[in-house]
C-alpha cells in the first residue's frame, strides 16, 4: 500500500530556492543551478511550486507559460517521498494556478521514465511526439506529451 505524505503546495520563495536546487541536483543528471531557479522567482512568465511540510521541501514543479500554453520544465520529488501523491498534487496545483491563462500543457519526458509517463497519462496527457537523442547524460529520446486544460 502506498503511504500518503502530509504536505502543502505553495509558490517557491526566497526561503525555498536552495531546496529546489538541491532537489533538482538529486533528481536530474543535468540540473538547473540555484541561480537559475532564483531568476525564476522574478520571471513573470514562470511559476515554481513546492511541496513541503513544516520543515522539509521534498518536491517541486517549474513551468513557463506564454500565449495560453503551459510548458512543464521540471517536476521532481526526492526518491524517498515518491509514490505518495506529491507529483500529482504539484501538477494539479499548477493547473489550478494557471487555469485562467493557459489552455494547453506540454512536456517532454525521458523515454525510460515509465513511472512519469504513467503519472502524466493518469492526468490526461497524451503522447504527441517523439524526439530521438533529446537528453544527455545519458543520451536518450524524449516522449512529447500534451494535455488540453
Amino acid at each position: 500500500m502506498t503511504q500518503k505524505a502530509e504536505f502543502s503546495v505553495d509558490l517557491m520563495g526566497e526561503a525555498t530556492v536552495a531546496d529546489v536546487a538541491r532537489i533538482a541536483a538529486a533528481c536530474f543528471s543535468m540540473p538547473w543551478s540555484e541561480g537559475a531557479y532564483r531568476r525564476e522567482l522574478h520571471n513573470p512568465q514562470a511559476i515554481t511550486l513546492v511541496a513541503a511540510n513544516d520543515d522539509t521541501v521534498f518536491g517541486f514543479v517549474n513551468c513557463g507559460f506564454v500565449a495560453g500554453e503551459l510548458t512543464v520544465n521540471a517536476l521532481a520529488v526526492l526518491p524517498q517521498y515518491r509514490r505518495m501523491g506529491i507529483a500529482k498534487a504539484l501538477m494539479q496545483a499548477v493547473f489550478a494556478w494557471t487555469k485562467e491563462i493557459c489552455d494547453v500543457c506540454y512536456l517532454e519526458v525521458r523515454e525510460s521514465n515509465l513511472a512519469a509517463q504513467a503519472l502524466y497519462k493518469s492526468l490526461g496527457f497524451i503522447q504527441n511526439g517523439y524526439r530521438a537523442n533529446y537528453y544527455e547524460q545519458p543520451d536518450e529520446a524524449a516522449v512529447l506529451m500534451m494535455k488540453t486544460l
